[in-house]
């Protein structure tokens, strides 16, 4: 029988995205662009269940947004699958390599140069968004946005850390809740936040990271966890990681590691309300 309340508080998921993108260093998001730089498109090397999630719902005749379209991994695929895709990134560099990608596809890719929230563009049937949000404090905004320019539905690639992981049980310990930085986790809930019931799909496997050293894995823990200035936990962290890190010879493998989930949904407009019933 329930008899009273609980010491439970609600969780601002919008709220708490904004704090961990604010956070997150201007040398991160930097480190993010050159990573991109550095893999660029060169047609599809491994399987990627997300994007052939989306691919099996466009045909030829499908309009397609790629928000913060990067080095083009998702905009070419499309490209050969859509009619058309408009490809919206704020990086001149980034830019240009995308115009170079894009002559692998057949001519039908729009490459215009804006953050999202700038972006001035028409409605398509779809708009898509691989990993593109991280830097992107107003959530709601950028989902909105999303909405307001699909058709038909949106899907969002965002990366999802393991239930185990060593960083959340760190960033639990510091920081009270288990996130050091914006994922899947807090989107849904920020998603439902907003009214926004999102279906899911979750890659099967999971890179696992490595190390080469002691060393460098608690400088990824530090930097993962924004306490490269600050001393004070490196006890808690150094005593953390030899407990969970497994030494093998290639290293120090962590049970976290690289995985992502599609969240997608189809605009609020595009709901049907349910038969209301004469209860009179």
């Amino acid at each position: 029988m329930w008899r009273g309340r609980v010491g439970l508080t609600e969780t601002d998921w919008l709220a708490l995205w904004r704090a961990l993108v604010t956070a997150e260093s201007q040398s991160a998001q930097t480190g993010l662009i050159k990573r991109y730089k550095t893999h660029a498109f060169l047609g599809r090397t491994r399987p990627d269940p997300l994007l052939d999630f989306i691919l099996q719902s466009l045909d030829s005749t499908t309009t397609v947004i790629d928000v913060g379209a990067g080095n083009g991994r998702w905009t070419v695929p499309v490209a050969m699958k859509a009619r058309m895709v408009t490809a919206i990134e704020p990086d001149l560099e980034m830019v240009e390599l995308l115009r170079d990608i894009a002559k692998n596809a057949p001519g039908n890719i729009d490459i215009k140069q804006s953050s999202w929230e700038e972006a001035e563009v028409e409605p398509h049937d779809v708009v898509v968004c691989a990993h593109a949000m991280y830097s992107v404090p107003d959530f709601a905004a950028f989902v909105l946005k999303m909405e307001q320019l699909a058709g038909k539905a949106c899907y969002m690639a965002i990366r999802l850390p393991p239930v185990d992981g060593v960083i959340a049980e760190l960033a639990r310990a510091i920081y009270g809740h288990p996130y050091d930085s914006a994922n899947a986790i807090i989107a849904y809930n920020a998603l439902y936040s907003m009214g926004i019931y999102a279906s899911i799909v979750v890659e099967e496997g999971i890179n696992h990271w490595v190390n080469a050293s002691f060393e460098e894995a608690f400088a990824r823990a530090k930097r993962h966890l924004r306490l490269q200035a600050d001393s004070r936990y490196d006890g808690l962290i150094g005593d953390t990681l030899r407990s969970r890190l497994v030494l093998k010879d290639n290293g120090y493998v962590w049970p976290d590691g690289m995985r992502s989930a599609l969240l997608w949904w189809n605009p609020r407009g595009l709901l049907t309300p349910s038969p209301q019933t004469d209860t009179t």
